[in-house]
């Protein structure tokens, strides 16, 4: 019986460890910095966006979006920019960090979160949404990389001439 009585906590212990062990691993990983980074607005590279989003400009702070792991990038959105019903890979967690983004959750622009400066926001994976821009519009993204941008194909809405 003595035996049943310390078998048990030794199992509940063990269990404890296994379960803490592994997103303990995981943060460690993940959140490692081996330089110091400070980025002002004056030391911001601005490139060509994604190609799915004409116009964009990006500068990456940190990481790189093409690699495994963490990075931080900024979207710069001219006025008028619409960014077409799309998904990612991983998690997507952007910032705005000027204008206003609106921004519709599956294919069609319905229904939309207006996100002022100041909003943040955090979609899963293999989400579908798209999003536009009516003034220009500064965003970060948070998020692992490789970056991805999968556009997918409208649906046609009830009543229109396909019917």
């Amino acid at each position: 019986m003595r035996q049943k009585w310390i078998a048990l906590p030794l199992l509940i212990l063990i269990s404890l460890i296994w379960v803490t062990a592994g997103p303990a691993a995981e943060v460690k990983k993940t959140t490692t910095v081996s330089q110091k980074i400070v980025v002002t607005p004056d030391d911001l590279q601005w490139k060509e966006g994604p190609a799915a989003i004409p116009g964009t400009k990006m500068a990456v702070l940190e990481g790189n979006p093409a690699k495994g792991g963490f990075f931080v990038a900024r979207l710069k959105l001219p006025a008028g920019t619409k960014i077409p019903p799309h998904v990612h890979n991983n998690v997507e967690r952007v910032t705005v960090i000027s204008g206003k983004l609106y921004l519709a959750m599956g294919d069609q622009q319905q229904n939309p979160a207006v996100l002022p400066a100041g909003s943040y926001l955090s979609i899963p994976p293999k989400t579908v949404h798209n999003a536009w821009v009516e003034e220009e519009t500064v965003l970060q993204m948070s998020t692992f990389g490789p970056w991805t941008f999968k556009a997918v194909k409208k649906t046609e809405k009830k009543g229109t001439a396909s019917e």
